[in-house]
């Protein structure tokens, strides 16, 4: 049983949290208290980015990764330029910042420890950060305190780092050895050195379609305190283990938009760019009445219902964890 009188104030807990994520349905009332409490921490302003041209991907490792996760096979590293010696990276970006380039986003396949190996590539993301303009995003992986030192004295403006809150997940889609208390570490590690903005992804559905262990990993992003979360969604890709299975809902994905407002009341939610085409603007609408204030890549309708509604309404080109102290150089005037 829900307190609705609770989950106004915010600061839910991890229990309160599951109860939301396994309620039949998505209530109105679930929406209309989270769509409110976003509207009074952050104002009804909403954030549309559209990373594409001026805010690409790269991959340090090709299309190579040791992990070939179930919900992945590496097939998503295959749309990012191939950026796999610190030379082409910084060639790349050389050539982005002269054609009006907004930043990039620095990630790549993992290696057997959950780890994107960005080491050899320190360097040359200091040199990007000291020669270019571009906003420098980095996917790291999991980190030790001296991995999570080394990526900060980068300069790089944004980390992020996906969260996995059910050691079984981790265990059966990543195939790792390791735990949720491995991704928290992470967190704090990436605290304690000092990252600038550190930006925790969940991916809903991510264990072949279910819910589980989602409100685990929005309760240990706590400890940062985060700027920015982003909520993604699976995408049954052919080809990988997870080819055959049914995404999550439109219902469910806005359910955990809303686990993430009401308890991160502060915080900017953002629904990222990895999620079901299916039920494109209904699943957009919902994840604004359920407090996120984010999205990438909107459909047109979703920017008039927007209007509509009497959101003020800023369009980025950029990805969804640019922070606010930075989004002046992704305005665009026009959507």
């Amino acid at each position: 049983m829900l307190d609705l009188d609770a989950l106004k104030k915010g600061g839910i807990s991890v229990q309160e949290a599951e109860n939301i994520l396994s309620l039949d349905g998505l209530p109105q009332t679930i929406l209309d208290i989270a769509g409110s409490l976003r509207d009074e921490r952050l104002g009804r302003e909403l954030r549309f980015h559209i990373p594409q041209p001026r805010f690409p991907s790269v991959s340090v490792t090709g299309a190579k990764c040791a992990l070939r996760c179930e919900h992945c096979g590496g097939h998503f590293l295959t749309g990012m330029e191939n950026t796999d010696t610190p030379e082409k990276l910084k060639g790349f970006c050389s050539r982005l910042d002269a054609e009006g380039g907004v930043g990039v986003l620095v990630s790549g396949g993992s290696d057997p420890r959950g780890r994107v190996p960005l080491e050899g590539f320190l360097d040359a993301i200091t040199w990007v950060k000291e020669n270019t303009s571009l906003i420098v995003n980095l996917h790291t992986g999991l980190l030790d305190p001296r991995q999570a030192e080394a990526i900060a004295s980068t300069g790089a403006d944004i980390v992020s780092t996906d969260v996995v809150g059910s050691d079984d997940t981790i265990k059966r889609v990543y195939g790792l050895d390791a735990t949720v208390e491995d991704y928290a570490e992470t967190l704090i590690n990436l605290r304690d050195a000092r990252a600038p903005h550190i930006v925790p992804h969940v991916c809903a559905g991510l264990d072949f379609g279910e819910i589980k262990g989602e409100a685990r990993a929005l309760e240990i992003m706590k400890d940062i305190d985060p700027e920015t979360i982003v909520i993604l969604a699976l995408i049954p890709t052919k080809g990988t283990g997870m080819e055959d299975v049914t995404p999550p809902s439109v219902e469910a994905i806005a359910k955990t938009v809303a686990a993430a407002r009401l308890m991160h009341g502060d915080a900017s939610v953002a629904m990222g760019c990895m999620r079901p085409r299916t039920e494109k603007p209904l699943g957009e609408r919902l994840a604004l009445m359920a407090g996120a204030d984010r999205i990438v890549l909107p459909s047109r309708s979703t920017v008039e219902y927007a209007l509509r509604e009497g959101f003020t309404v800023k369009h980025l080109d950029g990805c969804c964890a640019i922070p606010k102290g930075l989004e002046h150089l992704a305005l665009r005037d026009e959507p």
